[in-house]
């Protein structure tokens, strides 16, 4: 029997997930990093850098209606001109060239125009990753300002919200997964929230650079044959409208290592939300917060009880997956061979991918901290059954006494006993210490002991 599946009519439907059940999750995303974003990116440039050579005189001065002109083939691409955009694809087919589909495509569009005569210095001196260079650099620019900024932002208020609602929560210390000096829940959440912070002030503040400077970085073509117009001047002043850093010393390629460094922030950013979606699944665990029931959501087929945790999990493995290809950029963009090699026009069409990822992943850690409330009851309750933790404070009392033997003291004590409130009172009071020191013990609870805890989280947090 031919155990194949007959599938022929799923051929048109999304390969990944990106673009198939999340697609309404990436929408803000889609217009930075699909290949008809990116195209309009390329024509973009190609017209600024044309607007710019008149501007400069390199050619002639464009009238306002020729500038008009220019911005309204933008405009149309930009309102989802599918005919332009499909038309590009095309012309692609045929040059096997993506770049100088664009060159072509807006030649093509300035013929029957008033530009037509200057239709030939479209892409004039130019290597393709001037133009890619920038396109890409405003990519990731415009995208992590608009929607990946926001979304860390969003995750930083929730937290904070969190944290105010659980500071003075005392909870169970563990070190090495034992029982340890308490805390609050409040303080430990600050932990992420202030790492989390610093990193969103580091990736606010990173300039991408770009660069516009021909074939091997050197305007060769550009000094030869317009010998007035100073091109260092020219190629700064163009990339700074553009809202970019000039490189001038560079290669046929920008060297890329602005864009390492916002994959490397948004890599340890991941990182610190994957640490938090881990602790809070735990937390979850240990029935330290309470989940919020949807009536109509299901938890599980097998057992109706259950609310799993899908939006920590989910966005575990999405940081998963997208931090593998931030580090893999990180080591692939530093270096390339000699002047130039296209592998890295096949990994920069990959990055809407990890942003993709990353921002599902976001948009969950925000949906996970929405639908759980910290469960006071279980959490001081299990603080309380752990009494050793006063182990701490009794052995440094008794160094503060001058006691030598105090830790062994305290270990003969408490280490691998099952320590109550009786026998505790009973050791206290067998210690060489004052009726003072003795009252301050006895008056001790785990509770009671989490130092600074909520301080600290005051202090911190707005």
């Amino acid at each position: 029997m031919d155990s194949k599946i007959n599938n022929q009519f799923l051929t048109e439907d999304a390969l990944t997930p990106l673009d198939g059940r999340n697609r309404h999750k990436l929408k803000n995303l889609t217009p930075f990093f699909s290949d008809k974003a990116l195209n309009y990116y390329r024509l973009f440039i190609e017209i600024e850098y044309l607007k710019a050579l008149s501007k400069s005189g390199v050619i002639r001065k464009f009238s306002n209606m020729e500038f008009d002109l220019l911005t309204s083939l933008l405009t149309k691409l930009q309102t989802r001109d599918e005919k332009g955009l499909d038309l590009i694809r095309q012309i692609e087919k045929k040059t096997n060239h993506d770049v100088k589909a664009v060159e072509l495509y807006l030649q093509t569009n300035l013929q029957n125009t008033t530009l037509k005569n200057i239709t030939s210095m479209v892409h004039f001196g130019l290597t393709s990753d001037d133009i890619n260079n920038c396109a890409y650099a405003l990519m990731i620019k415009q995208s992590t300002q608009q929607v990946i900024i926001p979304s860390i932002e969003m995750i930083i208020k929730k937290l904070s919200e969190l944290i105010q609602s659980s500071k003075n929560i005392p909870m169970l210390g563990r070190t090495h997964g034992q029982a340890a000096a308490p805390t609050t829940l409040g303080k430990e959440l600050l932990v992420f929230y202030q790492r989390l912070g610093e990193e969103y002030a580091i990736l606010k503040k990173l300039n991408i650079k770009a660069k516009l400077n021909g074939n091997t970085g050197n305007f060769n073509v550009h000094k030869l044959l317009l010998t007035k117009t100073n091109w260092l001047e020219f190629s700064q002043k163009f990339i700074k409208t553009l809202g970019l850093t000039p490189d001038l010393v560079t290669t046929q390629i920008e060297p890329y290592d602005s864009l390492i460094s916002i994959f490397s922030s948004l890599l340890r950013i991941n990182n610190i939300l994957a640490g938090l979606c881990q602790d809070l699944w735990q937390y979850i665990m240990l029935g330290y917060f309470q989940q919020l029931i949807i009536k109509s959501e299901t938890g599980s087929t097998a057992l109706p009880h259950k609310t799993n945790p899908i939006y920590f999990e989910g966005a575990e493995g999405g940081f998963g997956i997208a931090n593998a290809l931030f580090e893999f950029y990180c080591r692939k963009l530093s270096y390339s061979r000699l002047q130039r090699d296209l592998s890295d026009s096949t990994v920069r069409r990959s990055f809407g991918i990890a942003f993709g990822y990353s921002l599902l992943s976001y948009q969950s850690v925000e949906e996970g901290i929405k639908r759980i409330t910290p469960n006071k009851k279980v959490i001081v309750s299990e603080l309380n059954r752990h009494i050793e933790v006063l182990s701490e404070p009794i052995q440094n009392l008794l160094r503060l006494r001058g006691k030598i033997d105090a830790y062994e003291q305290a270990k003969s004590f408490f280490r691998g006993k099952e320590v109550t409130h009786d026998n505790l009172k009973k050791f206290i009071m067998s210690l060489d210490l004052s009726k003072v020191d003795k009252k301050m013990l006895l008056n001790l609870t785990p509770e009671k002991y989490t130092g600074y805890a909520e301080e600290i989280v005051k202090k911190f947090t707005k």
